[in-house]
């Protein structure tokens, strides 16, 4: 057992430099003229001029012009004209259709 422990003491004593020199961190690379170097550049950002209010003006009026001609005419029409509101409200769909379940649950109640 002695035997077995003095070479794993050995083992470990030899290894142990070993380990160190892993490490390390490797030595800088000389400044010559073949250096790799990674550089970022910067695009430069294009600003365009504001427009002149002639031309935001006249650029909108061409929009609604090309707009309206691609519209139906019947459809403006159609659009325009008022709905008329039922005559009386109260016989409204809603209405009449809670009106009839009132009188069915009354109907079924008095049975």
């Amino acid at each position: 057992m002695n035997v077995l422990f003095a070479f794993g003491f050995g083992l470990l004593v030899s290894l142990l430099p070993l380990a160190a020199a892993a490490q390390t961190t490797p030595p800088a690379p000389p400044a010559a003229g073949g250096d790799l170097s990674i550089e970022k550049k910067q695009k430069r950002s294009i600003v365009l001029p504001k427009p002149s209010q002639e031309q935001i003006k006249s650029d909108a009026d061409r929009a609604v012009n090309e707009y309206a001609a691609k519209q139906d005419p019947r459809s403006v029409v159609k659009d325009t004209v008022p709905v008329k509101p039922s005559a009386r409200p109260d016989l409204d769909y809603d209405v009449r259709t809670g009106i009839q379940s009132q009188n069915a649950n009354k109907a079924r109640q008095g049975r």
